[in-house]
C-alpha cells in the first residue's frame, strides 16, 4: 500500500504544477494596455466616476475605457 500513496502524491503534485503554470499562461494572456499612456498592466487602469471613465495612469476622464486586453 506504502507504494500506492506515493504514487498518488507524485500525481498530485504534477497536477498541481501544472495547474500553476496554466494559471500563469493565462494570467500572461490578460495583460492590458493604457492606449492613453501606452502602459502594459495586470489590472485596467480606469474606474467609473459620475458615468465616465476616469484613468489613474493619465489623470483623465473619457466616455469609453481606455484600456485593451493583449
Amino acid at each position: 500500500m506504502k507504494g500506492g500513496d506515493h504514487l498518488r502524491k507524485m500525481i498530485l503534485s504534477f497536477g498541481l504544477v501544472l495547474a500553476m503554470l496554466a494559471t500563469t499562461a493565462f494570467g500572461a494572456a490578460q495583460k492590458m494596455t493604457c492606449r492613453a499612456t501606452g502602459k502594459t498592466m495586470d489590472q485596467c487602469c480606469c474606474e467609473l466616476k459620475a458615468g465616465k471613465f476616469y484613468c489613474k495612469l493619465a489623470k483623465k476622464t473619457y466616455d469609453k475605457c481606455c484600456c485593451d486586453m493583449k
